[in-house]
């Protein structure tokens, strides 16, 4: 049967998942799969008349791929490389492209299996949480008010610009990545806090004091962070053992907190609430414009009310519970959270801040107020993006983990303990390298060593062993965080390949199928056009001949011109059935199987049994292997070998055969021997060229000259070989050489 380019291919790939397409050196499209044309939306006959460049939001992007994929130091691996096509209705889709080498069986390079997989769907969830942090940034921003959250391992991982602003002399130190530590000790060191003292001992004590108070966070204080300058320091420690601080700047009110107009003047700029509160009373004595304006009071209305009044939340018994310890003393600061109510009667959440005034006739009490509504949804928001990057992390395929740059383990997904079959905590403060394979350990580690600055994230392909001990294959994305030159965590996260890998695999071997059909059917050519001519030029000359002498009335020649053309006729048919003999053969696909070699040599020897009776002949040797091969191809190969050697035995001497097989560099060595005439070595490759013989006497050796050209047309279909040993003597011997574990296949 006839197989077209088109026709095969399109068997080959359209039961791939991914689109794939199939280039030649030059860049013409062969074929695509059902996928690739859904992919890119064109008509299939008008997608294979397009260039490669047609595809790509950027023309010259084909380029860059083709000289990265055929670069020398590529080193034969297939090609990963992120790349934005560009479809029919115009729409760019995202997406990340395998390429690797479609080769002959000689080796050579004759073609580029491209396979694509859409990132549309990732990019837009990138987009998505890029889209959402920006809009968490531009609120934090918009905050006067410093803020910060340091990690569970007290370093740094976001901040406002106010935060750095109220900082502004330990500015340099502020940075991400960098521990709460670190930041005071570069704080004393240039003096942002004053109260520390200027002695070594002075500013040890204060910054025990600082860690333990950061450590174990309590109600807020103020902090001087300069000559004349004063901050409200207010902390929370998260579920998560994160710590996010807020920083006010109260400095105008710390000054003038003694001069109760002069306050009220300086308060009516501040962003905050800020109210002077009566202790004995309850009544509000002064508030400023933005308490004003957010509750909707005039400040006359606002002196004839008691702080009471404003509460939505709390009884007047639960307010004096609030505020008792710094009645008594025993606290500076109290805060709490509550619901403040406006003249519309409508009520907002708010946090209030209360301290007692010093130096005051009447005991006063200052109160900050702050509208957290925003701050609410923003935590809200951030607590969903949380819950929905945690949703994505866990129904992702994919392993995730995080580590440190020496590969100790912070933080696994459930995919990766489902995998080993080790549970989450015990795999935690382990190495993952403990996990890898021995026989690529190097390989990795080597490619972790390469992480650097300028290319800190890498791929690689690399096999790993499941609980079961079934091995699969990952395609690995590294990435190395580094905080300058310092590498500071790796982010891993593996993709089941396996499936992909296989069909790869697969389609190698059909196209090697496919290459070795169309040499057999060029050498089918080729023996019709010549081989089979040469009897029918005899034939035809004959045929002249006796035409010539009967009309001349000669008759002498004509039973010996018959008997000539008689004679060809025969060899042609000879010819003919031999032919089509070896074509249900050599172009038959290969059955694999695993099976004992001495089965095979067995089924044989059996299928000669009046030849090896009437000649004597014997077999010996060792074949005590299990082989991947096509039983019943295997038998032909070994018949004819051993019907060739009984053929050209030497005369009056019963052949002996012998048989022996050995396991040598991944490959199944078979060698079989016998005591005949031998062949020549300069025939040594021609002999297995179809109807090649090489003892002119047809009498005594009679065949067509396939046995051979079968027996290697079997080894090459197994992806194999057949050659004779030259140094052999007396006799020959053929050596068969076949790959020791069939077709490839990853597992």
């Amino acid at each position: 049967m006839k197989y077209t380019t088109d026709s095969l291919l399109e068997a080959l790939y359209e039961t791939l998942p991914d689109p794939v397409v199939v280039l030649s050196l030059d860049r013409t499209i062969l074929a695509a799969n059902a996928a690739a044309i859904s992919f890119f939306g064109y008509p299939e006959q008008d997608f294979l008349k397009m260039r490669p460049s047609q595809l790509y939001t950027d023309p010259e992007e084909p380029n860059r791929v083709r000289k990265e994929f055929f670069s020398d130091n590529r080193n034969e691996r297939p090609l990963h490389r992120r790349v934005t096509f560009l479809s029919k209705d115009g729409v760019a889709k995202p997406a990340e492209i395998t390429l690797n080498s479609l080769r002959s069986n000689s080796g050579e390079a004759v073609g580029i299996v491209t396979v694509i997989r859409d990132l549309s769907d990732v990019v837009a969830v990138e987009q998505e949480k890029l889209f959402a942090e920006g809009l968490l940034n531009e609120a934090f921003e918009s905050i006067s008010e410093g803020f910060a959250v340091f990690d569970d391992a007290d370093r740094l991982v976001f901040f406002n610009e106010a935060y750095r602003s109220i900082y502004n002399v330990s500015a340099p130190a502020i940075k991400k990545g960098e521990s709460y530590e670190a930041i005071l000790r570069f704080g004393l060191a240039v003096g942002q806090y004053p109260s520390a003292g200027t002695t070594q001992a002075s500013q040890e004590a204060w910054l025990k004091n600082a860690l333990a108070t950061h450590e174990r966070p309590g109600d807020p204080i103020i902090e001087k962070v300069g000559p004349d300058r004063w901050i409200q320091v207010e902390e929370r420690v998260t579920k998560n053992n994160y710590r996010v601080g807020m920083r006010t700047d109260v400095s105008a009110l710390r000054r003038i907190k003694s001069e109760a107009e002069r306050l009220g003047h300086i308060l009516e700029g501040v962003s905050q609430e800020v109210y002077l509160i009566c202790l004995n009373s309850g009544k509000i004595i002064n508030a400023n414009r933005a308490a004003r304006d957010n509750l909707q009071y005039s400040l006359s209305e606002l002196r004839e009310m008691n702080a009471r009044d404003l509460n939505a939340e709390h009884s007047g018994i639960e307010i004096a519970n609030v505020i008792a310890p710094i009645v008594s003393g025993e606290a500076k600061v109290v805060t709490a959270d509550t619901w403040h109510r406006r003249k519309d009667g409508t009520t907002y959440p708010c946090r209030v801040r209360v301290e007692m005034l010093d130096d005051t006739t009447d005991p006063v009490m200052l109160a900050f107020a702050e509208d957290i509504s925003e701050r609410l949804e923003i935590e809200r928001a951030l607590e969903r993006k949380q819950q929905q990057f945690e949703t994505l992390v866990r129904n992702l395929p994919d392993i995730i983990t995080r580590s440190s740059p020496d590969t100790t383990l912070t933080y696994v997904n459930a995919n990766y303990a489902d995998f080993t079959g080790i549970p989450v905590e015990k795999m935690l403060g382990r190495k993952f390298l403990e996990y890898t394979p021995a026989e690529i350990l190097d390989e990795l580690t080597a490619h972790l060593e390469s992480l650097t600055p300028e290319n800190p994230m890498r791929t690689i392909e690399q096999p790993i062993y499941n609980k079961d001990g079934e091995r699969r294959w990952y395609l690995w994305s590294n990435l190395m965080v580094f905080d300058g030159t310092k590498p500071v965590e790796l982010v891993s996260v593996g993709r089941d390949i396996t499936e992909s890998r296989e069909a790869q695999e697969r389609i190698a071997i059909q196209s090697r199928e496919l290459a070795l059909r169309n040499e057999a059917l060029e050498q089918f050519g080729s023996i019709v056009s010549h081989d089979l001519k040469a009897p029918l030029r005899q034939i035809r000359v004959f045929s002249e001949m006796i035409k010539e002498d009967s009309a001349a009335g000669k008759t002498n020649n004509l039973a010996s011109y018959s008997a000539h053309v008689v004679e060809r006729a025969r060899a042609m048919e000879r010819m003919i059935s031999s032919l089509f003999s070896y074509s249900q053969l050599a172009y038959r696909s290969v059955a694999w199987s695993r099976f004992s070699l001495r089965d095979a040599v067995s089924e044989a020897w059996k299928n000669l049994a009046m030849t090896v009776e009437e000649t004597a002949a014997d077999i010996s040797g060792d074949v005590d292997l299990t082989v991947s091969a096509d039983f019943n191809l295997m038998i032909q190969l070994l018949q004819n070998l051993f019907a060739n050697s009984i053929k050209y035995r030497r005369k009056e001497v019963a052949p002996q055969i012998r048989v022996s097989a050995v396991l040598r560099n991944e490959q199944i060595e078979i060698a079989v021997t016998d005591n005949g005439i031998g062949i020549d070595p300069k025939h040594a490759d021609v002999v297995f060229d179809v109807f090649e013989r090489v003892h002119a006497d047809e009498h005594r050796y009679d065949g067509a000259g396939i046995g051979l050209a079968l027996c290697r047309r079997i080894a090459k279909s197994h992806g194999g070989s057949i050659a004779i040993d030259t140094s052999f003597r007396p006799g020959a011997r053929f050596v068969i050489r076949l790959p020791a574990r069939g077709p490839a296949k990853t597992v």
